[in-house]
């Protein structure tokens, strides 16, 4: 064989390799990657840190051979749904789930995981290529309600920071924790109770979880700091004088919609107490 023919043809291998174990395909119906099954231990891990419970409906999103809704169901109690668009998958998984004594609390569906609706998750596993965890990070926030713990072995989601992350042996791990929308100015009202006869209107900007604030309805800005948002629960700390009063607040509360309503733990002379606050968005 000439030298030319020899390089053509070890490219051409070499090609095919890639290609293979990539996984990406022009057909239809194709999986996007090949498969590669997380180690158990990592798995253990994930579902660990997702503080995962019996009231939990986990999706793995290409779930491979199972394991990970299996071990959900098998070791926490929570129900689980598999996805994947490769049928030998989907046997597999089925398979390991009856031996495992957990086929009635966990079902396998081949679809495509980008067309199927995961509205019901409370966990959502991944271990997707990267451009495919970004590809997929628009759904995730449409469907998924707040408060709903996102894990990802090995790549993670650009630049949305995790709230956890970590490594074990030769993998890494990602927990996200989906957060709810509060971007905008809100109106603040505190109880009569507290004696503060004003509102505060609070401006937040946000960036998935990173919250910034500050007030806009003073002469003289009022600092907000501390601020916090895990899930729907938003907390914040607000300082200012009232009268010859230094008066520290801290809000605590839940975001529902346009909405936000909880307690605040007010110090400061006359105003000292715990009250509750609601508020709505502009």
């Amino acid at each position: 064989m000439h030298a030319r023919q020899k390089w053509c043809f070890s490219t051409l291998a070499l090609f095919l390799v890639v290609f293979s174990v990539i996984g990406f395909a022009s057909a239809e119906g194709d999986p996007d990657i090949h498969y590669v099954p997380t180690p158990q231990y990592v798995v253990n891990e994930l579902l660990e840190i997702a503080e995962t419970n019996k009231d939990d409906i986990v999706y793995d999103l290409g779930c491979g051979d199972g394991r990970f809704v299996i071990t959900a169901a098998k070791k926490y109690g929570a129900r689980g749904v598999g996805i994947d668009i490769d049928p030998e998958r989907i046997r597999e998984s089925q398979t390991n789930a009856m031996n495992a004594g957990v086929a009635d609390r966990v079902k396998f569906i081949e679809a495509d995981l980008f067309k199927t609706d995961v509205s019901r998750a409370t966990i959502v596993a991944l271990y997707l290529l990267p451009q495919l965890n970004l590809r997929l990070r628009p759904k995730l926030f449409k469907e998924l309600k707040p408060g709903t713990r996102i894990v990802s072995h090995d790549f993670d989601m650009d630049d949305w920071t995790p709230d956890i992350a970590g490594g074990l042996g030769s993998s890494l791990y990602y927990l996200w924790i989906l957060p709810a929308d509060v971007e905008g100015t809100w109106n603040v009202k505190i109880s009569p109770t507290s004696g503060i006869a004003h509102d505060y209107q609070v401006q937040l900007t946000q960036k998935f979880q990173e919250l910034m604030g500050r007030t806009i309805s003073r002469k003289e800005e009022i600092e907000i700091s501390s601020l916090k948002l895990k899930g729907d629960a938003i907390s914040f700390f607000l300082s200012e004088r009232i009268n010859q009063w230094k008066v520290d607040m801290h809000f605590k509360g839940r975001v529902e919609g346009d909405s936000l309503s909880g307690s605040v733990q007010i110090e400061g002379g006359p105003y000292t107490g715990l009250h509750t606050w609601t508020a709505v968005r502009n």
